[in-house]
């Protein structure tokens, strides 16, 4: 339903339009075959759990030719396949180079050493580098930022002269409805992934496990609900960070597939954050077991089975106490976006930059939020 400040409240998420609007938007109107979709598939029915996910494909990619996507409905599911997929169409397109040479004379607003980097590399050599640097914006005081193309670029796409020390990631990379939907999504998986890189560097101390029969929230329950029917172990954590925002962590394992997998979520809602996290884990399964994703490892060795500790079911920290002292922002998407980015800048001592990667007048908005001196792993895994 649409509430306050234009937004729509869906069950597991929040948005700026009503999906059917979205839907038509982009694909009745004919604009997927543009970003190189040729079909999207159903994959719910390969799985016992029953949770609607769905993949988007794109045969001429130079980076990945399959996106999935999860939601509490087949529509949502849709959705967000295609928006991923979108999301690294525009990553291929060339960005406008407005600055050539070393961060000492372009003088960016903080230093290289702040950005995903291959590998560590000294401040002051770091600084005498040579590279293409792009116009964003400032997400806090509204100014032009510079920021290194190959954040961005894939490798494939790099000149041969350029050196190869930025590590473009998918964090921060976010489609929406709006520019400013965009830009809160984009800033919510920067907290996420930081979040979870403190927590992994803690050993795991941050977590409050959960009781899951205990959340109240009926998408939630209803998520829950499913896997326990279909005899999944669930397992999920709320996760402490310096952002004030709710970052979740879950995990889930059957003895059909005994492989461990996880997701993880961030919302200034919480039930959306632990809805994130449970149906992130639930897609990377169905990815596991369909053999879509061009990354998956092959060999005999890849999904071996693993072990899992038994769930833990007493002294599990009821859903209500363990959110308690998170306060939902207020305002449209606007107004949330700048308080998160301010809190980020709090935190890391930097200014998040967002890149604008649409063109005017397209169906969607694509961004990539770059936020120097957060963190994310450089493993998919999240360990348990």
């Amino acid at each position: 339903m649409t509430g306050v400040d234009g937004l729509v409240a869906l069950p597991g998420t929040v948005r700026a339009r009503q999906p059917e609007e979205t839907w038509e938007a982009v694909a009745v109107a004919g604009h997927l075959p543009g970003y190189g979709i040729t079909r999207v598939a159903e994959l719910t029915g390969l799985d016992v759990i029953g949770l609607p996910v769905w993949a988007a494909v794109r045969p001429a990619s130079r980076t990945l030719t399959t996106s999935q996507g999860k939601g509490a409905t087949d529509l949502l599911a849709k959705l967000s396949a295609v928006m991923e997929a979108i999301e690294l169409w525009h990553v291929k397109q060339p960005l406008p180079v407005t600055a050539r040479g070393p961060a000492d004379e372009v003088a960016p607003a903080y230093p290289v050493s702040a950005l995903p980097l291959i590998a560590p590399c000294s401040g002051q050599a770091l600084a005498r580098v040579v590279l293409e640097w792009t116009t964003g914006t400032g997400l806090v005081g509204g100014a032009p930022a510079l920021l290194p193309v190959d954040l961005v670029r894939r490798r494939v796409q790099r000149p041969e002269w350029g050196p190869d020390l930025m590590r473009a990631t998918s964090t921060g990379l976010a489609c929406g409805n709006s520019r400013e939907e965009a830009l809160l999504h984009g800033l919510f998986e920067v907290v996420e992934r930081d979040v979870l890189f403190r927590d992994g560097q803690a050993g795991g101390r941050r977590r409050t496990l959960i009781d899951l029969g205990a959340v109240d929230d009926p998408h939630g329950q209803d998520v829950v609900g499913r896997m326990s029917a279909a005899g999944m172990a669930v397992e999920a954590a709320v996760v402490d960070g310096p952002y004030g925002l709710p970052v979740c962590v879950a995990y889930l394992w059957s003895e059909d597939f005994p492989v461990v997998f996880a997701g993880g979520g961030c919302h200034h809602l919480p039930e959306v954050a632990l809805s994130r996290a449970l149906t992130e884990a639930a897609q990377s399964r169905l990815t596991a077991i369909s053999g879509m994703r061009d990354d998956l490892a092959t060999g005999t060795g890849s999904f071996d089975p693993a072990p899992f500790a038994p769930v833990r079911r007493t002294g599990l920290t009821p859903w209500a106490e363990a959110t308690a002292h998170f306060a939902p922002l207020s305002g449209g998407f606007n107004v949330q976006t700048a308080e998160v980015a301010q809190r980020i800048m709090r935190v890391t001592g930097y200014e998040p930059v967002a890149l604008a990667l649409s063109s005017p007048g397209s169906p969607v908005h694509a961004v990539q939020v770059v936020c120097p001196g957060a963190r994310s792993r450089i493993r998919r895994v999240m360990p348990r």
